[in-house]
């Protein structure tokens, strides 16, 4: 039995622990952090944020020498050990620790030292000192008030724990407890829609599944705060960051906004994960090795199926109408279709490279790379519509993603490589090969037009403004030729900051480059760009002054015309749409 004693240290934004063990054996101990979290693939290096460490062994203070960043050793002596050690704790993220009089958090994987041997062992924790007033959110097992205990230190790390002032919403969804624990600074909200429209997309999911469910319960813990975002996935819990203004508001109509429904798809798509990656997974994280990266191609198959289905099953629950998923959809295609990047990178490769490329993107990644939830997620929707039109409608990915939880909860193995695309071959009897080398090993285009034809929905690609993102419309829209910048900005005072240049747009070949200011326009003041950028016309040459690096510039940029690349889809065939929708 290993016991972690843990006490709140707010106003230095710490966590003290105080881990205790016994050593039977007259042998060194080997103590460490992990260096990732699972679901979140980058050494993030959690042990930066221990402040200090100590230790005693029958109450004698011993020395511990560290052999790496993340690990240490204790001498060979048999007794009870007690690890004292200190977190700093202000990562507001769902991966990380933080601490403030107001709020505490953490994830197991940044706070809990492990000892080798000793993983399969019972994990106890206390919760101590802690503020008047705090409630404990979390599904550890509990024991006591403040007290839980885990199984292993897989199970110890596999349950976030939000601490302070919770307001607790429940429900049932196939029968099965679920709660939401919501923390942070809000205004009144409507929380009846809020657990109504959850509730839906859960018991569509867990319906899509049937069978047991890989959990008996399973919390929610959202933190709402000021422009934050993100999400976390645990087997019967996840950790959400939303901005506070995303909650369903008294006033708003039947039809869900933009905000609430961003927040609906991230509730989706962190509860798909519990069948979908923390369940049926890659054979790389069988189990998790956290002290360096595990290398898959497959991380498609988990990230970009789940991106799928999270906005599907919006639709399929009824919280959104077809149209509003359309909308969504297309968004989605035009986000890929603009990113030069998936002219340069393989879905496999960005899979792969996910620990040094996707998440430690700069001013060129929109050149250089390519999204595997983005992209996965288009990948998903062909392979699923293709499924459906080469069977006449007998088999989907549905079926697929069935089959594949039911093989895990067989024998809980992980897929091997390339071992996901021989499985759906299995499954459905159908060939695809041409459609995987085609989607995963190299960069051409999708087929999704002729995929969301056989849908009832058609794909239009228009040359309209980078920044109209795409959409859905009632009918085949048309549009006049507009204009492209060819880089992204933001918008100051006086000009605009660029912060991405793309590949052979108007901007690189007027030499421009990331982190130049843009103060002047034809010799006026650069303060509304994109109302100026309006007035220009194809063929047009702006003269411009800039500063890079505290010296001033000028150029000259020519302005090109906008390419095809945003997508407009509107409903060619209703009875097709709702059939794959699965709406009535």
């Amino acid at each position: 039995m290993l016991q972690y004693l843990i006490k709140p240290k707010c106003l230095s934004h710490e966590w003290q622990v105080c881990l205790t063990l016994h050593n039977a054996e007259n042998v060194p101990l080997q103590i460490k952090l992990p260096n990732w979290v699972p679901g979140s693939y980058l050494i993030r290096d959690f042990s930066r944020h221990i402040v200090d460490i100590q230790a005693t062994c029958n109450d004698v203070p011993k020395s511990l020498k560290q052999v790496s960043k993340n690990c240490w050793e204790t001498p060979p002596e048999r007794g009870e050990w007690q690890i004292y050690y200190t977190v700093y704790a202000y990562d507001l993220s769902v991966r990380g620790a933080f601490l403030t009089s107001e709020r505490g958090f953490f994830d197991g994987a940044c706070l809990f030292l492990s000892v080798d041997g000793f993983e399969t062992q019972p994990h106890k924790v206390l919760l101590d000192s802690l503020p008047d007033g705090w409630t404990v959110a979390t599904t550890m097992p509990q024991i006591a008030p403040n007290r839980f205990q885990a199984a292993s230190y897989a199970e110890l790390i596999d349950h976030p724990v939000e601490l302070g002032r919770i307001e607790t919403l429940t429900f049932e969804a196939g029968g099965i407890p679920h709660r939401i624990a919501l923390s942070g600074h809000y205004q009144s909200f409507n929380r009846e829609r809020l657990v109504r429209d959850i509730q839906k997309i859960c018991s569509s999911q867990l319906g899509m599944f049937a069978g047991a469910a890989p959990f008996k319960e399973y919390l929610f813990l959202l933190h709402v705060g000021d422009d934050i975002y993100g999400g976390l996935e645990h087997t019967n819990s996840t950790a959400l960051l939303a901005d506070r203004n995303s909650l369903p508001s008294e006033k708003m109509g039947e039809e869900a906004d933009d905000a609430y429904i961003q927040l609906l798809g991230l509730f989706s798509h962190e509860y798909f994960h519990a069948w979908n990656v923390k369940s049926i997974k890659p054979e790389a994280f069988v189990p998790y090795q956290l002290d360096s990266e595990s290398y898959t191609e497959q991380l498609w198959a988990f990230e970009g199926i789940t991106s799928y289905y999270d906005d599907l099953f919006l639709v399929r629950s009824g919280v959104i109408r077809p149209q509003q998923y359309l909308n969504l959809l297309a968004k989605s295609i035009t986000r890929v279709q603009q990113g030069f990047g998936r002219l340069k990178q393989t879905l496999a490769e960005s899979s792969f490279t996910a620990w040094n490329k996707f998440y430690k993107q700069d001013e060129n990644s929109t050149n250089a790379i390519v999204s595997y939830y983005q992209k996965g997620a288009l990948v998903a929707l062909c392979l699923d519509l293709l499924l459906r039109s080469r069977s006449d409608g007998k088999t989907s990915l549905d079926d697929v993603m069935r089959a594949l939880y039911r093989k895990w909860c067989e024998n809980g193995q992980g897929i091997p490589e390339g071992q996901w695309q021989v499985y759906c071959r299995e499954i459905t009897g159908l060939d695809l090969d041409d459609f995987f080398q085609t989607a995963l090993y190299s960069t051409k285009d999708l087929p999704l037009v002729q995929c969301l034809f056989d849908a009832g929905v058609a794909l239009n690609w228009l040359p309209l403004p980078r920044s109209h993102g795409g959409g859905f419309v009632t009918e085949a829209a048309k549009c006049e030729q507009a204009t492209d910048f060819g880089a992204k900005f933001k918008q100051t005072e006086d000009g605009i900051v660029l912060t991405h240049v793309l590949s052979g747009g108007s901007a690189e070949q007027a030499a421009l480059s990331p982190k130049d200011k843009i103060i002047a326009l034809n010799g006026f003041a650069c303060k509304d760009f994109e109302k100026q950028w309006r007035l220009l016309s194809v063929g047009d040459t702006l003269h411009i002054h800039y500063f890079r690096d505290g010296v001033l510039h000028e150029t000259d940029l020519t302005v090109q015309k906008a390419k095809p690349e945003t997508a407009m889809l509107s409903i060619e065939n209703e009875f097709l749409l709702k059939a794959w929708l699965q709406v009535s």
